[in-house]
C-alpha cells in the first residue's frame, strides 16, 4: 500500500484458510500456532497441551532461508533461521525474533521502517565510568519511559550486534522489500513453545529471552516528563470524582458465579526478558513540579461521567505490549477515584526505608460470563485498578492493589513474596478472582498462593476525613508490620 508498511498474514480455521493484510506493527500480536477469536489480535490463546521447553542455543550458527508450509493445499513461504546443535535442527521464524526479542513494542517496530529514526527521539553518550546517558526529546512519549522500555533500549544501544541487526532490518525493508538480516546473537538462551518432529524442532513462540546484558554500569535518563516533586501545603485548585448514576452502594459479597467448564486454552503472556544483572536507572530531573495534597472551600469539584475524561500517563491504544507494564510514580497522572492513591504512593516513596515505587494502572479483566464487577455502576465504563510495587532499600518488594470502589466496601490488598515471583501473572489471577467473586478478594486463591510463598493482607481504608499524610503513614505502618514475613 502507498505510504504504509503492511504484512500478509494467514489464519486457518476448521473450514477456511484466509489471507489478511495487516499493519506492519501488528506482528507484535502474532505468533505461529496461536488461536485468535472474533478478530481480536490482542487476546490470543494457546492450547493447554502446548509443548514448552528451555532451549540453550548459545553459539549456534543460524542462517536465514525460506520455509514452505503446506496448508490446505496451499504453499506459504516464510523466512526462517536454521541452525544445528547435537544433531537436532532448529527452525526459528525471522518474524518471531523481531517481535519477541528485538522490537518488543510498537514504537520500535515503527522505528525500524523509518530508517535511522531513533536519533529523532533521543541522543545518548557514555562517560569515562561507562555510565550510559540517554536524553529524550519531547517527541518521545511519557509511557515509553517505563523501566522495561528503557532497559530494552539500553540493551540495543550497548550491544553493537543487536543495533546492527536493528539497522539491517530497516535497510533491507526499504532497499529489497524483505526482512533479511543476519543472526548476530552470541547468546540465545530461551524458553519457547515448540513443535518437535523427529530431529526437527520448530520454535513457534519465544516465551522467555534470558541473560540479556546491558553493557553499562548505570543508566541516566532525562525527559520533559521527569520532574522534581515538591509537596505543597497550598490547597488543590480542583478535584475529580466519579459521578454515580445510581444510589446503589451495597456490595453483595456472597454472590457466587456458576462454574464454567474448564477451557482447553490458556492466555499467552508477553515474552519475558531476563537480564544477567540489574543495571540501575537514574532519572535526572529537569524541572520542579508541585503536588498539592490538601483541599478547602476554594477547591473546585469536577464530576466525571464517562471514560473519555479519565486521563493517565499512557495514551492507550495498541502502543504497548500485551502484558502489564510498570511506570515510574512521578510519571503518572490519573484523574478520578484513584487519584488519591497515586498521591499517597508519591508520598510513600519519600519514606526512609523505601527505595522506589512503581505503578501499574489497568482495567479489571472481564471474568466469568454474567459477572458485572468489571464495569462501574453505569454498566459501560471499565472499572480500573492500580498496583503500587514498593521496593524497599533492603531489596524486599511489596505490592499494594487498589480498585475503584464507588464507595463500596472493598479493602486494599497488600502482597509480599519471600522469593522472586512473576508479579504480573499474580495481579491478573487476583483481579480475575475479584471479578468472579463479584467484588470480594478470593480467599481460596490467596491461600493457594500462600503455599507458594506469597502472603497477603487486607487493608481497610481510613476515613475520608483523614488527611492524605495520615493515610500514607497508615499504609507505611502496615508495610513495616509485614517486613519480617
Amino acid at each position: 500500500m502507498d505510504n504504509k508498511w503492511v504484512i500478509d498474514v494467514y489464519f486457518k480455521s476448521d473450514k477456511f484458510l484466509e489471507k489478511i493484510t495487516l499493519d506492519w506493527a501488528s506482528i507484535h500480536f502474532l505468533a505461529f500456532g496461536r488461536y485468535y477469536f472474533n478478530g481480536n489480535l490482542n487476546n490470543s490463546q494457546i492450547h493447554k497441551k502446548a509443548v514448552i521447553k528451555d532451549l540453550n542455543l548459545n553459539n549456534v550458527k543460524f542462517v536465514m532461508t525460506q520455509d514452505s508450509l503446506n496448508v490446505e493445499y496451499k504453499e506459504i513461504k516464510t523466512d526462517i533461521f536454521v541452525g544445528y546443535k547435537n544433531g537436532i535442527e532448529y527452525r526459528i521464524p525471522a518474524l518471531e525474533i523481531i517481535r519477541a526479542v528485538i522490537a518488543t513494542n510498537r514504537f520500535l517496530l515503527n522505528r525500524i521502517v523509518e530508517l535511522d529514526s531513533l536519533s529523532k527521539y533521543f541522543v545518548y553518550r557514555f562517560d569515562d565510568k561507562n555510565n550510559l546517558y540517554i536524553d529524550f526529546f519531547d517527541e518521545y512519549e511519557r509511557k515509553l519511559l517505563s523501566a522495561e522500555y528503557v532497559r530494552h533500549l539500553a540493551w540495543i544501544i550497548t550491544n553493537e550486534n543487536i543495533l546492527r541487526m536493528f539497522s539491517q532490518l530497516g535497510q533491507n525493508l526499504w532497499l529489497e522489500g524483505n526482512i533479511k538480516y543476519d543472526f548476530l546473537f552470541k547468546e540465545f538462551d530461551i524458553k519457547a513453545r515448540i513443535h518437535e518432529d523427529k530431529k526437527v524442532v520448530r520454535i513457534l513462540e519465544i516465551i522467555e529471552f534470558k541473560n540479556k546484558k546491558i553493557n553499562a554500569k548505570e543508566i541516566f535518563i532525562s525527559s520533559k516528563y521527569i520532574n522534581e516533586l515538591n509537596v505543597s501545603s497550598e490547597p488543590k485548585l480542583r478535584k475529580y470524582r466519579s459521578l454515580n448514576k445510581t444510589d446503589d452502594k451495597i456490595l453483595d459479597s456472597k454472590i457466587d458465579g456458576a462454574n464454567n467448564n474448564e477451557s482447553d486454552f490458556i492466555n499467552t503472556l508477553d515474552t519475558k526478558h531476563i537480564y544477567s544483572s540489574d543495571v540501575k536507572i537514574n532519572r535526572r530531573k529537569r524541572n520542579r513540579k508541585t503536588l498539592r495534597t490538601k483541599e478547602d472551600n476554594s477547591t473546585k469539584i469536577y464530576e466525571i461521567e464517562n471514560d473519555n475524561l479519565r486521563t493517565t500517563a499512557d495514551t492507550g491504544g495498541l502502543d504497548k505490549t500485551k502484558g502489564l507494564e510498570y511506570e515510574n510514580i512521578e510519571d503518572i497522572n490519573v484523574k478520578g477515584e484513584l487519584e488519591e492513591f497515586i498521591e499517597i504512593m508519591k508520598l510513600l516513596k519519600n519514606k526512609k526505608d523505601i527505595e522506589d515505587v512503581q505503578v501499574i494502572i489497568n482495567d479489571l479483566p472481564e471474568g466469568k460470563r454474567g459477572k458485572k464487577f468489571s464495569k462501574l455502576q453505569d454498566g459501560e465504563t471499565n472499572r480500573q485498578y492500580v498496583v503500587g510495587k514498593i521496593i524497599m532499600k533492603n531489596g524486599k518488594e511489596f505490592s499494594l492493589i487498589e480498585v475503584e470502589r464507588e464507595e463500596k466496601s472493598l479493602s486494599m490488598l497488600l502482597l509480599y513474596a519471600i522469593k522472586p515471583i512473576d508479579w504480573t501473572s499474580i495481579y491478573f489471577k487476583l483481579t480475575l478472582g475479584l471479578v468472579n467473586k463479584s467484588g470480594t478478594w478470593d480467599s481460596s486463591s490467596l491461600k493457594r498462593l500462600e503455599m507458594k510463598g506469597l502472603y497477603s493482607k487486607r487493608i481497610r481504608h481510613k476515613s475520608d476525613k483523614s488527611s492524605i499524610y495520615d493515610k500514607c503513614n497508615y499504609i507505611y505502618e502496615k508495610i513495616l508490620e509485614n517486613k519480617s514475613i
